[in-house]
């Protein structure tokens, strides 16, 4: 008992010396005091028992929990994740803590302490960054398997990939490095920088990706990626709205794993990835005289100077956008650079714009293309098949239907360029885009506002339409029963049409279904039901033989 303590007690006797019952309780309570002060101590020890017993339940119930619910949060977004071993998804705070308390409750034994078990395991959880977690082997060749080979040609250039994502995630320092690619992939990117953005809150995701080349960039600075351009923009989408945080949690994963890009590149792909390590650092390891001596190299063939061979500026161009289309490369320098060092290596004529002594295998199927297009090919945009349509019809033709009828032309023609005629639909689409820009191409598919006098698509399709009409007119004379002709049956009765009038000119080829029902909708507007059928009354009018 300390001194002032002892004055107190002093103080109070001296208080109550005049009062017999105040006194007499005061003695009471100080011969009690010693039997209070030791109940005190065992409660004490109780609690002290008791605390530490619960903060050991509470420590275990913790980590038992955060063992079998992996929830993770983000800072910036302010949002929880719950990783179910399989795949990561968004979760609402409620959901976990309606989780937690059940739990608790369940348990029992934290029911005093269950509002400060669930405050201390969020606080728990928003230490645990989502970036940090490690998925399970199931979700990485999952979502390997979701980039494989629909995007990437190989696994490795998936985790290159996946790797540089992560590297921009944890905004890593990587030298400004810029990763070179095909324009067409930049949907790829841009999909993926909206999902990273709108679900985790992180921006530049994609910042360095670059689909578009640019004379200030550094090639000591630049890699490449191959990427393929085929998979379309809805099953993207798809895929990012259904596994978007796996790729991301797998890209972070092996960004720490791998710890950076460069080392991906440099310690991680062996010995028999050497291909893929070459055309990741082929701008580092070559400057551009050095690029378009290999381009030359495969591409051109030099001639004497008797021979009379030359090729056009343009001409050369397309080689050019040939070569890297076959290799995959992305366009790396500016036509400008690439002219004026093809001017160093070979001879050049400035009025004509052409390099004279030499050629190359790919130009006589192309210079046939050009003249078949140019001898057979009608560019009218706007075609109206019909004075009556009510509906505006534009012809076109598949790159699939010129690549057949590019053959045709061929083989009437006997041209000594190109003896077969066989032609593929990318090569053809390369052509167009090269030496006819303004055609419209749709899809890569359908080229828009063209006719070939090789091949009269309408008066065919106006021909087998006669055919069916007298067909289900003799059938209405003879039972007086209308029924609807469906599109699926007029499209039928068409290419049976064009297979028994096959050695007639104008049948040699069917139109797409597609084709035909637009056709359809155009032509016989007046008599479309349900979208998808003629009406009978198209073929019991008196003026049957009339479209």
């Amino acid at each position: 008992m300390s001194h002032e303590q002892y004055v107190n007690i002093q103080d109070l006797f001296e208080l109550y010396k005049d009062n017999e019952y105040m006194t007499q309780r005061l003695i009471a309570r100080l011969k009690n005091l010693p039997l209070v002060l030791q109940m005190e101590a065992k409660h004490h020890e109780k609690r002290l028992l008791r605390t530490d017993y619960l903060t050991n339940e509470q420590k275990q119930f913790i980590q038992v929990f955060l063992s079998e619910n992996q929830y993770f949060y983000l800072h910036n977004k302010n949002s929880f994740y719950y990783y179910d071993n399989i795949t990561y998804k968004l979760i609402k705070e409620d959901n976990i803590q309606h989780k937690l308390l059940s739990s608790i409750s369940k348990d029992r034994t934290l029911m005093d302490w269950k509002y400060r078990t669930k405050i201390n395991i969020i606080k728990q959880i928003k230490s645990r960054s989502l970036w940090k977690s490690i998925p399970e082997s199931i979700t990485i060749q999952n979502v390997l398997n979701l980039l494989y080979p629909s995007i990437f040609s190989c696994k490795d250039q998936a985790k290159y990939f996946l790797t540089l994502i992560g590297d921009n995630i944890l905004k890593k320092n990587t030298g400004d490095l810029i990763f070179l690619t095909k324009p067409k992939t930049k949907y790829i990117f841009t999909e993926l920088e909206n999902m990273a953005y709108l679900i985790t809150g992180v921006t530049n995701v994609t910042h360095n990706l670059i689909t578009k080349y640019h004379e200030n960039f550094n090639y000591q600075n630049c890699r490449l990626i191959k990427m393929n351009d085929s998979t379309s923009l809805p099953l993207w989408k798809n895929i990012l709205q259904k596994y978007g945080l796996d790729i991301l949690c797998t890209a972070t994963h092996y960004s720490q794993r791998f710890e950076h890009s460069e080392n991906f590149v440099t310690n991680v792909l062996n010995d028999s990835q050497q291909e893929l390590k070459q055309y990741i650092l082929y701008l580092k390891n070559n400057t551009p005289a050095q690029i378009v001596a290999s381009f030359c190299q495969h591409s051109i063939q030099e001639k004497e100077e008797e021979s009379g061979c030359r090729i056009t500026w343009k001409n050369m161009h397309y080689i050019w956008k040939k070569y890297i289309s076959l290799f995959s490369f992305p366009n790396m320098m500016y036509s400008n650079t690439l002219k004026t060092l093809l001017r160093e290596k070979y001879k050049y004529d400035e009025e004509t714009d052409a390099f004279i002594n030499v050629t190359s295998v790919y130009l006589p199927c192309v210079a046939d293309f050009i003249k078949f297009w140019e001898k057979s090919i009608i560019v009218h945009p706007q075609l109206n098949v019909l004075e009556q349509s009510h509906t505006q019809f534009v012809n076109e033709l598949e790159i699939d239907e010129l690549c057949l009828l590019f053959k045709k032309w061929v083989q009437e023609n006997g041209t000594q360029c190109c003896t077969t005629g066989n032609i593929g639909e990318q090569e053809v689409l390369q052509i167009l885009r090269h030496y006819f820009p303004s055609i419209e191409i749709i899809h890569n598919k359908i080229v828009v506002g063209i006719t070939c006098e090789l091949w009269n698509k309408l008066e065919t399709m106006e021909s087998a339409l006669n055919a069916l009409k007298q067909c289900y007119f003799q059938k209405y004379m003879q039972s007086e029963e209308c029924s609807l002709i469906a599109f699926d049956e007029a499209y039928d009765f068409y290419s049976n049409y064009c297979k028994k009038n096959a050695p007639t000119t104008t049948c040699k080829y069917v139109v797409s279904k597609q084709f035909f029902e637009k056709f359809l909708c155009a032509t016989l507007f007046d008599y479309i039901e349900y979208d998808k059928f003629i009406a009978s009354s198209w073929y019991t009018c008196a003026n049957w033989n009339h479209m």
